[in-house]
Order: structure tokens, then sequence, then C-alpha cells
């Protein structure tokens, strides 16, 4: 959707004539003395220009071309209309984590990781039992909140962090517990959004390795590599704090 209302700008750039390079390029070669709503998509054209030009459906349905000024936010909150807003989007912005961490914790977050008790639902026959305690059934909220192993990366990293953890048993407070750790712009909030993305990639690999490779590590080694993780990806303000704290 971002990505949407970031082309739709673009178009939005090309019907009010911006003065930049790269839009005075598009109109002197594509637009020429076509407005953008009448001219041709160019079948020759690279597929980037394509999109910015069929972009003007985008524009005229959030009703943005005769604004004198418009960002790509306000066109992003048009498309949004009335669509439910999450309430995890603070774990998600200005996260410093790996791309992959922060993907696998928006999968996370939507209850789309591939946990056996979706695959038994899909059909498959597969072991239900956590790989990590095994002692119950897997599924996210199990995984993320009751699950011992899990618990016990939770308590090293809380220790490192020396933040204070009480231990959640519903998903629902568990989330609301991250949701109150992740606000604002302080230094905590940051280091709290990369570390949380970083735990729910690195127990969510270990879940793997112990189904695929039949290897397993302690929980000690994962939060051990959460630490060096994020201290590699910390800009120089959240490094310098984390360098204080010893794992």
């Amino acid at each position: 959707m971002w990505n949407k209302a970031a082309i739709a700008k673009t178009t939005w750039d090309l019907a009010h004539k911006q003065d930049k390079l790269w839009i005075r390029w598009i109109n002197t070669y594509y637009i020429k003395a076509n407005t953008i709503e009448s001219a041709p998509i160019p079948a020759q054209a690279s597929w980037m220009i394509r999109k910015i030009i069929a972009a003007r459906n985008t524009m005229e349905h959030t009703q943005t071309k005769h604004l004198r000024t418009v960002s790509i936010k306000a066109i992003y909150q048009k498309l949004l209309g009335d669509s439910l807003r999450v309430n995890w989007k603070c774990l998600m912005f200005a996260n410093n984590a790996r791309p992959r961490a922060r993907f696998t914790m928006w999968l996370q977050l939507q209850k789309r990781l591939q946990t056996t008790d979706r695959l038994q639902d899909w059909g498959m026959d597969v072991d239900q039992s956590c790989k990590l305690c095994k002692r119950q059934k897997e599924s996210r909220d199990h995984i993320y909140v009751q699950c011992l192993f899990t618990q016990h990366v939770w308590e090293r990293i809380m220790k490192w962090l020396t933040w204070q953890w009480s231990s959640t048993t519903t998903w629902v407070d568990h989330l609301s517990w991250c949701i109150i750790r992740a606000k604002g712009k302080s230094l905590n909030a940051q280091i709290f959004k990369m570390v949380y993305a970083e735990l729910v990639y690195g127990i969510w690999i270990e879940r793997n390795r112990r189904i695929f490779e039949n290897k397993g590590r302690q929980s000690e080694e994962i939060g051990k590599e959460i630490d060096f993780t994020c201290n590699v990806r910390a800009p120089l303000r959240i490094k310098a704090k984390l360098q204080q704290l010893l794992f």
C-alpha cells in the first residue's frame, strides 16, 4: 500500500510538472503535449514508467490531483480509508533489525507463520508437538508466549538489558506488553523493537533447525546471537548504550 502511494505521488508530480530532473525527463519523452490523464502508456517504456503513468487511476481514486500540495503519507491515508489500523505498527516502524527479522516478525504478528497447527488446518499430517520445549502442541501463541524455551531466552535478554520482565500467558497480554515497550521515540523503545524482531527471528530459525536439520542450541547461545546482531545493526546512539551492557 505504501509503495502504491509512493508511485501515485510521482504521478502527482508529473501532473503538476514539478521542477525535478526525473519528472521533467518523463514529461519531455513520454507525456509530451498530453495531460497525465490522456497520455498513452507507451509499450516500449520501462515497467517503472508504465507503472507511474498507470498510477493516474490511484490519483483519481484518492482525489488528490487538484490539491496544491500532497505527500505520500496523505495518499497512503486516503488509500487506507476506513480500514482497520493495526495496534502493533509501532513495532514495525523505525526498527533497526535485519529485514529478514522484521519480515518474520510481521508474519508472526499477523499469525501467518507456518506453525504445525496451521499446517494441520490445511489438511497436512504433521507432528504437532513443540520442538523447542517438547511439552505442548505448537502454535504461534505457544512458541512466543507459553514455551519454556522462549521464556528462558526472554529471561536472558532482559537480564542483559537490565530490564524487569514478567512472563505473560496469553497472546493478547504479550502483545500489549510489547506495544507499551515499543511506543515512543525513546532509546529504550528503539532498542526493544530491534531486540524483539531479532528474538522472534532467532526463535523461528531455531525451531526450523530442530525440524529440518535435527540440530539444536541452548537458549544462552540464541541470546548471545541476538546481543551480537543488535550491536552490529544498531545506530551509533543505540550502539553506545548497548556496549555498556555485558551479556
